[in-house]
Order: structure tokens, then C-alpha cells, then sequence
């Protein structure tokens, strides 16, 4: 079910940038951005519950208000195209990425992969491979669409850590892969 919302959300927003104007969607994302932070604040001082946490996530910002705010910012900072190809290679790589550790390790969480700060091989072939598609569908460039793959599949595979502190992937994956695709382009 949780890979099911990541999903259906970076697909809606990338699918509303292509219909509304970038200022516009600034806006509604804003007000969607900042309500989810309110909910976040609510939640930990125990005034409402929300579903589908991870474990690790209970006493920590959950991986959904990280989503909002990659794609917020993604939105603010690279061209509309890259964008779009930033926020789907989060959603639709990295539910692939997911989907591919619960079938191949019997978790969606990453357990194992989330202590030691890298996951499996197989799984980061997963992610690139899936990243490279949608980049390669969104943008129509072979070497714009490598990039922004290299650039979601570090950002999924090894979690970044500073001072300690694990930086969410919901977070890296459409800037590390926007910032790259940029690059190139």
C-alpha cells in the first residue's frame, strides 16, 4: 500500500506539471508541502495517527513529507522536463527498487541494506535499469537518461548520512538525478 501512494503521487504530480502552468503548481504544491509538515508536527505530538510508517520512521520525519519536498524543490530548481523525469524515476524507480528488495529479501523496509548504507546489487541494477527507462521516455536523450539514472540509483542504493544523521532517499533521489540530468543537459 505504500509503494501503491508513493506511486500514485509522484505520477499525479508529474502528470499536473504537464497540464498546469510551473507557477501554479508551485503554488497547489506549496500548500500540499507545508500541510504535510503540519501533519508531521501534529503526529509527533501524538494528536493524530498516520498509516504506513516504517518502524524507523516512528520517532523520525516520515519518508512522505521527504517525497514532498524533493519534488517541491525539484520543481523550483530544474528545467520542467527534467523535472517531470526527477520526480517519476523517484516514484516509479524507487517503488521498483522496493517492490524488487520485498521480493528478493522479504522486506520493503531495506532492514539490512539500511544499516550497512548500501543495498544489494541486484536491487540497484533494478533501479538503474527503471530510472534509465523513464528517463529515456520522458526526455527522448540517451545520455541525459544515464545520467539522471547514475544519479537516482546512488541516491537509492547508498544512504547518504550527515553528521550522523540519514538523509532520507525520497529526498536525494530527484535531486541527485535532476542535478545530473542538468548537468548533461
Amino acid at each position: 500500500m505504500r509503494k501503491g501512494i508513493h506511486l500514485a503521487a509522484g505520477i499525479l504530480i508529474a502528470v499536473l506539471y504537464t497540464l498546469f502552468q510551473r507557477d501554479v503548481l508551485i503554488f497547489v504544491h506549496l500548500v500540499f508541502l507545508i500541510t504535510i509538515w503540519l501533519l508531521e508536527l501534529l503526529r509527533f505530538r501524538g494528536v493524530i495517527p498516520v498509516p504506513f510508517l516504517r518502524d524507523r520512521e516512528k520517532k523520525k520525519i516520515g519518508g512522505h513529507a521527504f517525497f514532498m519536498l524533493g519534488t517541491f524543490i525539484s520543481i523550483l530548481l530544474f528545467d520542467k522536463q527534467i523535472a517531470i523525469a526527477s520526480i517519476l524515476m523517484l516514484a516509479i524507480g524507487d517503488a521498483a527498487s522496493g517492490i524488487a528488495l520485498a521480493a528478493t529479501r522479504g522486506t520493503l523496509d531495506g532492514g539490512e541494506a539500511y544499516k550497512r548504507r548500501i543495498k544489494p546489487p541486484d536491487v540497484i541494477l533494478i533501479m538503474l535499469g527503471v530510472c534509465f527507462l523513464v528517463g529515456y521516455y520522458t526526455l527522448d536523450s540517451l545520455p541525459v537518461a544515464i545520467s539522471g539514472a547514475i544519479g537516482a540509483t546512488i541516491a537509492d542504493g547508498v544512504h547518504l548520512r550527515v553528521y550522523g544523521i540519514p538523509i532520507d532517499d525520497n529526498l536525494t533521489i530527484p535531486l541527485y538525478a535532476g542535478f545530473l540530468m542538468s548537468l548533461v543537459s
